[in-house]
């Protein structure tokens, strides 16, 4: 489902089209429910979620923590610096 917001008369998209969308091609547009996430959306993202999951590998998870470790070292210290700390 894509993102949408009524601007001047118009639907502006606020994220890419799918590629497979053609020009003219027709579409069903509905009116968002105020900051709800559908439960079918819900559930389909942690389908995707659960599938990622199943087939990582060990090796990968270090590679991920190790790159998130760093991550946080580098904003504490761009933290630091900032409020002259460092």
């Amino acid at each position: 489902m894509v993102k949408a917001v009524v601007s001047r008369g118009e639907i502006r998209p606020l994220e890419p089209l799918p590629a497979d969308w053609q020009e003219g091609q027709q579409l069903r547009v509905e009116k968002a429910d105020d900051g709800e996430t559908p439960l079918e959306e819900i559930d389909r993202d942690f389908a995707v979620l659960a599938t990622l999951c199943e087939t990582s590998e060990p090796a990968d998870e270090e590679q991920l923590e190790r790159a998130l470790q760093e991550a946080r070292r580098q904003a504490k210290e761009q933290v630091r610096r900032h409020m002259g700390l460092a």
